[in-house]
């Protein structure tokens, strides 16, 4: 993955061979973006315990609609607003990769 920097140079996102990845893609910085291919869906990450009020709304709303979560030890991935032909896990696999190589500062 090729980190994507803002003008302070803090790591926003990523790009990968099929696609990106931003942190933060709405004016409340409380979810981000994955691309696969021309396949989008909106994610954040999500824990009970220490999400901030904007979080907890979101999530909130989210879980009403059609949405994905998978849950490590409480740390939730949260997928949402996903467009057709791939698969939750086809983003969550991206996400859980970008997480893993450290790059992700929407933890």
């Amino acid at each position: 993955m090729e980190m994507l920097l803002n003008e302070y140079d803090m790591v926003v996102g990523a790009k990968f061979e099929d696609g990106t990845i931003q942190d933060y893609v709405d004016d409340k910085n409380t979810f981000g973006l994955v691309r696969i291919e021309n396949h989008t869906a909106n994610w954040f990450l999500y824990n009970d315990l220490d999400s901030d009020d904007e979080s907890k709304k979101l999530y909130n709303e989210v879980i009403k609609k059609e949405h994905f979560i998978h849950d490590e030890h409480g740390e939730k991935i949260v997928i949402f607003n996903k467009t057709d032909k791939k698969t939750y896990e086809d983003f969550l696999k991206k996400i859980n990769a970008y997480i893993d190589d450290g790059l992700g500062q929407i933890i």
